[in-house]
């Protein structure tokens, strides 16, 4: 285990150099940010809310701080626990202060939580894994045991996505830990003997992501195929109004953690379904984007009945083949094909129990993909156990082979050099790729967002909003309210009228990655204020010591709205 730790920690600092993580890649991005700041106002004053809105957010609440309409509440409970805990300055003999106030410096504490779920992620997989070996095969050698479980718990950790995902202030680790300790529990029976503990573990765990109102059931269902007090390695079926009871109290305790949530967005929104999230099922569909549908100061018209079904049915269709090429490829099909294979001649139930449950979350968790952002990100947190369970399916399955102890030993050696050799090789790869990916992000280095901060602190007052593309990170290091920018320059005009922002700041590497309808001003920043709708009053542009391009647009006072046919 501490052979893990410490080859978790060098994975975690050789992909964050990787990165030039805390210089030239800020540790908050897009989405890290929103958390922090969601948790830094927490923390401050004593609210959930944010000083970051996309525009779509103006028609519902114009003003800031703005209530949270994309973020879970999980990660900002824990980023804002350990903002408050956090010390402002560390001493050093008499003369010398470290000031850990600075948002550079703040904002590393956002990596604690991850980096935490990463190393423990690696540990107990291992753990786990011997333990069910145990378990389902007594007669396995310790060293056997060992073995196994040290390369399920490496093969985790050499993941570049997990040592990425390790690296920012993201959900996906935790919710991943969340998920491994059920399926856990699953097999090992304690599940079903505890269903409200249970249920409160699914809770927490969906704090984190929302994924988890479609996971709840299928993993509440698997606690209530297993009989409570039945032999820990043979499990059996519970009598059905024992399995409804289990089932009930599963969920109960799933609805416990969440409940606060729920009022919250209910308070707030009118409804306790309110996500933006859910918008993303729209992202690709009928010439929309993600863009189009949020940065508007308006809810966006979608598509309705037969119609919308058609065009969610094309889309499944378009994304489905790629997303299941990302979760099966190289090694990962085999793990896969191993554990469904088992499925049908394996023993005991509580371990088929645990790995259909794998199975089919990994199921929901692909079509969820598919029919949101279709990005493979969002298949980590459901491979993370497909994976450890694929292989300890496949380590049974070659105990079921007609090779002999000596060929059996081989094969499995052979399966331990594949998961490690392919870790080896995808480390690699996935540290190249982010040390090319870190010179090309949209963000600017630490360095220059500071210095924007201090600009924006010398030529405005300290509540004056902005409306800018760096968004949620700007708003992290100025300590001011930013909008997100409009989707073009004319209607910039319609956010105002919901909530005047009378300053634009574009940061873009280069006039040709600006955002389209917005490359002309990057390019061309004087010409601004000839465009009379625009409203432009002043315009002002200069490079940044990293190459970007920044552009202010001061903009004038808000015009009397045009008046209207009767």
């Amino acid at each position: 285990m501490l052979a893990l730790v410490m080859a978790g920690f060098a994975l975690w600092s050789l992909h964050a150099r990787a990165w030039d993580l805390g210089r030239r890649s800020p540790v908050l991005s897009f989405d890290a940010a929103q958390y922090a700041l969601a948790a830094r106002e927490l923390a401050e004053h004593g609210r959930l809310a944010t000083t970051f809105a996309l525009p779509i957010e103006l028609a519902h609440h114009p003003e800031p701080p703005w209530p949270l309409a994309v973020v879970q509440p999980g990660l900002v409970l824990a980023e804002a626990a350990i903002e408050k805990l956090a010390p402002r300055e560390i001493r050093l003999g008499r003369s010398r202060t470290i000031d850990l106030r600075t948002p550079a410096r703040r904002e590393r504490l956002t990596l604690l939580l991850p980096f935490a779920c990463f190393l423990s992620l690696g540990v107990a997989l291992a753990w786990m894994a011997v333990g069910l070996i145990a378990r389902a095969a007594p007669e396995t050698g310790q060293a056997e045991r060992v073995i196994a479980g040290l390369a399920i718990g490496a093969a985790f950790l050499l993941d570049p996505e997990a040592q990425h995902f390790a690296v920012g202030g993201f959900t996906e680790l935790p919710y991943a830990l969340g998920l491994v300790v059920a399926f856990y529990l699953l097999a090992a029976g304690p599940a079903s003997r505890a269903p409200l503990l249970f249920g409160l573990l699914l809770g927490v765990t969906g704090t984190f992501r929302g994924n988890m109102l479609w996971a709840a059931p299928l993993l509440c269902a698997g606690a209530a195929l297993l009989e409570p007090g039945a032999d820990r390695s043979a499990g059996g079926a519970a009598p059905r109004p024992r399995r409804w009871r289990v089932f009930a109290l599963a969920m109960a305790g799933f609805a416990v953690p969440l409940a606060p949530w729920w009022i919250y967005k209910w308070s707030a929104f009118g409804t306790p379904a309110w996500d933006l999230s859910r918008l993303a099922i729209w992202d690709g569909v009928a010439g929309s984007t993600w863009f189009s549908l949020t940065h508007l100061p308006q809810s966006p018209q979608v598509p309705h009945g037969t119609e919308a079904l058609a065009l969610i049915a094309s889309k499944l269709a378009r994304n489905l083949g790629p997303l299941s090429a990302g979760m099966t490829l190289g090694p990962r099909g085999l793990w896969i094909g191993a554990l469904a294979v088992w499925l049908v001649i394996g023993r005991p139930r509580a371990l088929r129990v645990a790995g259909a449950a794998i199975l089919a979350h990994a199921g929901v968790t692909l079509l969820l993909a598919a029919l949101g952002a279709s990005w493979l990100r969002y298949l980590f947190p459901a491979r993370a156990p497909l994976e450890a369970a694929g292989a300890l399916a496949l380590w049974a399955l070659i105990g079921r082979a007609p090779l002999g102890p000596g060929g059996q030993r081989a094969v499995r050696l052979a399966v331990v050099a594949l998961m490690l050799g392919s870790g080896a090789v995808q480390t690699v790869r996935g540290n190249r790729e982010a040390r090319a990916a870190a010179g090309a992000r949209a963000l600017p280095a630490v360095s220059t967002l500071e210095a924007l901060a201090e600009w924006l602190a010398h030529e405005l007052p300290d509540d004056a909003p902005v409306m800018s593309n760096l968004g949620p990170t700007l708003a992290w290091y100025a300590r001011r309210p930013v909008v997100h920018l409009a989707l073009t320059p004319a209607d910039i005009d319609a956010c105002r009228r919901r909530f005047d922002v009378r300053h634009v700041l574009l940061v873009f590497q280069r006039s040709e990655r600006a955002w389209a309808g917005w490359s002309e001003i990057v390019d061309r920043p004087e010409e601004a204020t000839l465009e009379r709708d625009w409203n432009v009053a002043r315009a002002r542009r200069w490079r940044s010591n990293d190459g970007f391009q920044i552009v202010w647009l001061e903009l004038g006072p808000l015009r009397p709205r045009p008046p209207t046919r009767s």
